[in-house]
């Protein structure tokens, strides 16, 4: 964005710069021709003078007008100026003197002789030279010469040769006047910009939740250092506020730990007891049996949460447990056989596209693909379950899949967070912990857990393993 927006500016640099070079040269070249032009008229009137003096000397040598204009143009040589003599032939017998009945004339110019029209031979040359000529005064001398008449002029084409000297420097100049500006504006721009750039990286990558810090580096040159100043003092709170989460988060994981092995041995006592106390109480009446039974189911279920809250702290502290290859195939058939002897109403199929060897930790990953169909089971109920691998590009992947009525859209951002339930959970008990738990370890394998599909048709979700071997093989259903 703020490239685009430099390169922008950067042209407009250019356009003004190369626009006021040319303003200027063209000033200038305008000011050069007049002077040129006056410069030139000056030759005319000196060369003027110098042809009517010898002019004079040459009839009283009696010289011809050929010679004398010959001779005269040879000593009259000057850049920029035309010298065109011509003489009318004598007027017919009973005509005045100033008449010239005949057009053609003898002509000497450039050392040649002619016969023809003067007008055509003092107007030849450049149209373009004559125009600036005569826009800038240029003026013709005619003089009395040896029996006829020399016309001294500015010569048109020297002057269009000036005019396309000055045009082509006009080009130069404004070429190298365009090429400095964007160079200068490239720069000036570029580092007026730089700390705009370096912060809109910063802030990219913050968007792409990479919140370690990283200190923009300012040099004092911009005002908009003050923006990277800014975000130096943002990205250190929040660096700060960060490292403060983490500690906290490390102190509740350590408490959570410590609470759940200090809570398990009194709970297990408990229920020893409670149902000990059970047991009796089935001799008795049906009041005491189901009080009895409920407090067992409840303190069942407060083992399994607690239980839940120490595999999680575990999962998401620094304790690794031992990572080896193991077979994928026997991991979910014991899985799904576990399935159908819990919820032996409900049809669980296994379809297995490929044979792997996974990398992790069996245990966790057992539990991660356990809670996840542990999942389907509780909120798609009477649905068919559906567990399929399938080889994919580094690995394997497992998807399971129900038919039962989606997760709300509202639901979908959140159900990987811990003590999450949905909206629509109905009476269907859980801690929220069971997908948390599942995502947590699979991504401590190097994969990842995903909500690959939802909808009111059902939904899938898809876990992705490492795999040294994944070879695709004839599908088995079982």
């Amino acid at each position: 964005m703020f490239t685009t927006f430099a390169r922008r500016l950067t042209s407009w640099y250019v356009v003004a710069g190369v626009a006021l070079v040319v303003l200027v040269m063209g000033a200038l070249a305008v000011v050069a021709l007049y002077f040129y032009v006056q410069l030139v008229d000056d030759g005319v009137d000196a060369n003027a003078r110098e042809a009517v003096g010898f002019s004079e000397r040459a009839l009283l040598r009696h010289q011809t007008f050929v010679d004398s204009a010959r001779e005269l143009e040879a000593r009259l040589l000057r850049s920029g100026i035309r010298i065109v003599a011509y003489q009318f032939p004598p007027p017919p017998r009973g005509s005045a003197p100033h008449q010239h009945h005949e057009p053609t004339a003898t002509i000497v110019m450039g050392g040649q002789v002619f016969h023809g029209d003067v007008r055509e031979h003092r107007l030849q040359g450049s149209r373009l030279g004559l125009a600036i000529q005569t826009a800038f005064g240029g003026r013709r001398q005619t003089v009395d010469f040896v029996g006829g008449w020399m016309d001294i002029l500015p010569d048109p084409d020297a002057t269009q040769r000036v005019a396309l000297w000055l045009l082509g420097g006009l080009v130069i100049v404004g070429g190298l006047a365009g090429a400095l500006a964007w160079a200068t504006g490239r720069f000036i721009t570029s580092q007026a910009l730089q700390p705009l750039v370096e912060v809109t990286h910063a802030l990219q990558r913050f968007a792409a939740r990479d919140f370690r810090p990283q200190s923009i580096a300012v040099a004092g040159k911009s005002e908009f250092d003050a923006i990277a100043l800014a975000y130096n003092a943002a990205a250190a709170q929040v660096a700060a506020a960060f490292a403060e989460r983490a500690l906290a988060e490390q102190q509740m994981r350590q408490f959570v730990a410590d609470a759940g092995h200090e809570l398990r041995t009194p709970l297990t006592i408990v229920l020893g007891y409670i149902d000990l106390l059970r047991r009796r109480a089935d001799e008795g009446d049906e009041r005491s049996r189901r009080i009895f039974t409920s407090i067992a189911l409840e303190g069942a279920r407060m083992r399994t949460l607690i239980d839940n809250l120490v595999l999680l702290a575990r999962m998401e502290g620094d304790d690794r447990r031992e990572v080896e290859p193991f077979e994928l195939r026997p991991l979910l058939e014991q899985i799904v056989e576990g399935r159908r002897l819990i919820a032996p109403g409900r049809r669980l199929d296994l379809d297995l596209g490929v044979d792997a060897t996974v990398i992790g930790n069996r245990d966790e990953i057992h539990e991660a693909i356990a809670n996840v169909v542990d999942n389907a089971l509780k909120y798609a109920p009477g649905s068919p379950i559906e567990v399929r691998a399938r080889a994919v590009e580094g690995g394997v992947e497992i998807r399971v899949r129900d038919y039962g009525p989606g997760i709300h859209g509202e639901d979908r951002d959140a159900i990987f967070d811990r003590f999450y339930r949905g909206r629509e959970r109905g009476e269907v008990e859980g801690s929220g912990l069971g997908l948390a738990i599942a995502k947590r370890a699979v991504e401590r394998a190097g994969g990842t857990l995903t909500l690959a599909d939802t909808s009111p048709a059902g939904t899938t979700f898809a876990i992705r393993l490492r795999a040294d071997q994944a070879t695709p093989r004839e599908r088995v259903h079982l």
